[in-house]
């Protein structure tokens, strides 16, 4: 199955061990969030060799204290169709980050996942989303 991977700040540390151990080549998008791309961009470089490498499909990035940037949660909600289309086709769900960004990020998705008649809550009891917050 797909894999949705979202985290922010240093929460994006976990979700490269799963990129990096991608040797399959499992579809993995990537939704990560930071302050200012000149400060805590971790893991730039890597990202996007990991592209090159076939070890993830996508990689969206959003910076809240640049003009224009946004939270994580922004990023989730400009790909509404693409989330629906891999959640529909039982994408697998991991978050990373603070409980605050995680609080927000499940809010998005519950909207996404109402159009398919599904929740989070039910992708949590199927084992489909799963969360690593401090």
């Amino acid at each position: 199955r797909p894999v949705v991977l979202v985290g922010a700040g240093t929460g994006v540390a976990p979700l490269a061990g799963f990129i990096r151990r991608n040797d399959g080549h499992r579809r993995m998008d990537l939704y990560y969030g930071g302050r200012d791309p000149a400060l805590d961009f971790y893991f730039d470089t890597d990202i996007q060799g990991w592209l090159a490498e076939g070890r993830r499909a996508s990689a969206r990035t959003t910076f809240s204290r640049v003009p224009g940037g946004g939270h994580v949660q922004d990023a989730l909600r400009r790909d509404t169709p693409r989330l629906r289309e891999l959640l529909a086709g039982g994408a697998i769900v991991r978050v990373c980050g603070s409980r605050p960004m995680a609080q927000g990020v499940a809010q998005v998705l519950d909207g996404i996942l109402g159009a398919l008649y599904l929740s989070v809550a039910q992708l949590k009891a199927n084992g489909r989303y799963a969360e690593d917050i401090f």
